[in-house]
């Protein structure tokens, strides 16, 4: 029996109907995909809770720079750990490239019923694609 199970999310995040079952994701993958949705729901951006979410314009794309690495390495930690079933981050870093104004930050997180998640994210202050992040069940 699943731990926890989300309706899956298409390519471009919505949600998939039609397919009975297979319209689910369970367990690490359910884990994944609410990191996933909880990284790409930037501050300001939910009518419910303005509060909520990951602050890309407050607090990361508008202030991104070499010394600033470890300030956005921790906003993005705490939205991360936010999430349920994520019990701890290992092997956590972050670069910021000055020549390509990009920021790269990257951590594995391990899952409360098992398993890990890669997580890596990149992105500039000219910010156009739809999601930096990448989100990949590792282990389970």
């Amino acid at each position: 029996m699943p731990t926890v199970v989300y309706r899956r999310l298409s390519s471009s995040y919505d949600p998939v109907y039609g397919q009975g079952q297979n319209d689910f994701v369970q367990d690490i993958y359910a884990v994944a995909q609410a990191v996933m949705t909880r990284l790409n729901m930037w501050a300001e951006e939910w009518w419910a809770d303005l509060n909520d979410g990951l602050p890309m314009l407050q607090g990361i794309l508008g202030v991104m720079g070499a010394g600033q690495g470890n300030a956005i390495g921790l906003l993005i930690q705490q939205r991360i750990l936010g999430t349920p079933y994520v019990s701890s981050l290992f092997s956590v870093t972050t670069t910021y490239n000055a020549a390509t104004r990009a920021y790269t930050f990257s951590c594995q997180a391990n899952v409360s019923f098992g398993g890990i998640i890669q997580i890596v994210g990149t992105f500039t202050n000219t910010q156009t694609n739809v999601s930096p992040w990448q989100v990949t069940p590792v282990g389970g």
